[in-house]
């Protein structure tokens, strides 16, 4: 695969994860696996840091995705949870599924820092070092649902980075 053809499969896929955190979880795997294919192929990062990220990232996605299907998320369909004979049970998975999905989020945001600066190093290009900063404190801030939003603007600041990022 050339350079651009790995840049615009990374950004198409940096833009899907976004796309994914509020269109479904499943969509934001197929965009971080695209991107970490696009990494891989323009020899971004250590190997092992590239694939501890990618396990990380999606770990994290799928647990996000059980807790809000335990917790619903929906005002509606919250009210009719507590309605249901097994609530405690279904709060119980989904916070702890919450916090693994938290824990899991920061430990993808320590992979990808370096990552993320190794790109910014070779292109030159500022938006990854701002992707960077944002998706470290979304990912801290992925206890409140305010960092999900906050890392999905890192995807789209990554997918617009590897888009117009000059090839050396």
């Amino acid at each position: 695969m050339d350079v651009y053809a790995a840049k615009v499969l990374g950004g198409l896929g940096a833009f899907i994860a976004a796309i994914g955190f509020f269109a479904g979880w499943p969509a934001s795997v197929v965009g971080v696996v695209l991107l970490y294919v696009a990494l891989a192929e323009l020899r971004i990062g250590v190997g092992e840091d590239r694939s501890k990220w990618l396990v990380y990232a999606i770990s994290a996605l799928v647990a996000f995705g059980i807790a809000q299907a335990a917790l619903g998320f929906s005002l509606d369909r919250l009210r009719t949870w507590w309605e249901l004979p097994a609530r405690g049970l279904a709060l119980a998975v989904g916070l702890a599924a919450w916090v693994a999905g938290w824990v899991l989020q920061v430990a993808s945001a320590y992979r990808l820092r370096p990552i993320l600066a190794a790109l910014q190093s070779r292109t030159g290009e500022s938006l990854f070092s701002i992707a960077n900063t944002l998706y470290w404190w979304g990912s801290a801030l992925a206890v409140v649902a305010i960092g999900l939003i906050i890392v999905a603007v890192a995807y789209i600041l990554m997918g617009v980075g590897l888009i117009v990022a000059k090839t050396q």
